[in-house]
């Protein structure tokens, strides 16, 4: 998870991991621990501020009698204990309290919903596992999960797919109530060459099978808004189109596809954030998995060569799914990429490090990119600035002499155009 955790939660945090040896084993799914761990590092980062050290711990574990007295949950035996430690603001008591119910969020309006740690709670305790959670207001906070120990063999690790990235010319329904998520998937499946059809939720989607347009794969988000939820949205898909397959995407371990810790069998979960090429190989296995020939194998998605001169490009977007889509293009085309998440972080960047473009998101959590691309230039007056954005205007973009605009949502072609032009 090395490169995934460091991706989402930044350069200003530092991560430390801490792995006993003799590690007993724990049955649990691999998909769902991940999703737990990297819940509990995004908790962490923002208690942080993005900025402070965290820990990571693996080790071995007994859980006593008297501990299981003073825990009804508890049963008495080894366990495998994962933790995660901040450096962060810490939480009351009233809060600790509250932390694992679900919708209970201490963040601002709209940066959280308040599903993580109730997800995380959840998994671990349909795991036959614990969570203690230590905590302090302004020392930082501790969140251990107990999982229980497996006298199984290890199972062996899965081959990686690393072969080329191959798209289709199946029909895929896009579920996802994330406006700006939606349209990046969209643009990166059209791209492969796929047919794409969209929808905000559950409910819309069930619209657009029921007008019996053929769809090849549904792929929906686990949590959706409205009263239909994604799994009676696969239900009533599937009445009408049997042989229809389905992959699920989310960033939390969600119930409604897990029974004892683990996916249900032959559930597909594709876990955010997810990089473009990870999207188009899980499309293909799912495929491959249902027993489907595809009717037509399109080629092998190739960049064309890369320019004789190589950028280093600065991206700076908070969105995580965008922001990893944007950098494996930007890659592809031989270009050296620096990632950042928020409008300060990347003007820390561009005063510490040479930099040929600036890549920003217009709206940003901290400062706006406007106001970003005018400091970068105060700075670095050489610098090139490209603006994504979803708007057809950006505001103050006269104060950005030579400043070009990315619309939203770009596939390869117009970054591909867009860096040549700069």
């Amino acid at each position: 998870m090395d490169d995934l955790l460091r991706r989402t939660i930044g350069e200003a945090v530092e991560i430390e991991t801490v792995i006993a040896g003799g590690l007993w084993n724990t049955l649990v799914d691999p998909t769902n621990l991940e999703n737990a761990v990297l819940n509990l590092a995004i908790n962490a980062r923002d208690a942080m501020d993005a900025r402070g050290h965290l820990t990571i711990e693996a080790g071995n574990a007994f859980l006593d009698d008297s501990y299981a007295d003073l825990h009804a949950e508890v049963v008495a035996g080894q366990y495998v204990q994962v933790s995660v430690t901040d450096t962060g603001t810490g939480m009351t008591p009233e809060v600790m309290a509250q932390a694992f119910e679900p919708f209970f969020s201490t963040k601002p309006q709209g940066k959280g919903t308040g599903l993580g740690l109730s997800m995380v709670f959840g998994f671990v305790k349909q795991s036959g596992g614990h969570v203690k959670v230590y905590s302090e207001p302004g020392q930082g906070t501790t969140i251990k999960l107990y999982l229980p120990r497996s006298m199984q063999a290890e199972d062996a690790p899965a081959e990686i797919d690393a072969g080329p990235i191959v798209g289709g010319n199946e029909t895929i329904l896009v579920v996802e109530d994330d406006e700006a998520v939606r349209e990046t998937v969209v643009a990166v499946l059209d791209e492969l060459g796929y047919r794409v059809l969209k929808a905000p939720d559950a409910q819309s989607a069930l619209v657009v099978i029921e007008s019996g347009v053929a769809v090849d794969l549904l792929f929906t988000d686990v949590v959706m808004p409205g009263p239909l939820k994604s799994t009676e949205l696969v239900r009533k898909t599937k009445e009408r189109i049997p042989q229809l397959s389905v992959l699920f995407t989310s960033g939390y371990t969600e119930n409604s596809i897990v029974h004892g810790g683990r996916l249900d069998e032959g559930v597909n979960l594709l876990s955010k954030p997810y990089s473009r090429d990870a999207l188009a190989r899980k499309i293909r296995q799912v495929f491959t998995r249902d027993g489907k020939i595809p009717r037509l194998e399109m080629p092998s998605v190739e960049p064309e060569k890369a320019p004789r001169d190589a950028l280093v490009v600065l991206i700076c977007e908070d969105d995580a799914i965008i922001r990893m889509d944007t950098a494996d293009m930007v890659q592809e085309l031989g270009h050296t990429v620096i990632e950042a998440e928020t409008g300060l972080k990347a003007l820390q960047i561009a005063s510490t490090r040479e930099i040929d473009v600036l890549l920003t998101d217009v709206g940003l959590p901290d400062i706006s990119g406007g106001e970003l691309a005018r400091k970068v230039r105060a700075q670095r007056p050489e610098v090139a600035i490209v603006f994504a954005t979803g708007h057809d205007t950006v505001a103050g973009i006269d104060e950005v002499p030579g400043a070009s605009v990315l619309r939203k949502p770009y596939q390869f072609a117009q970054i591909q155009k867009v860096l040549a032009d700069v």
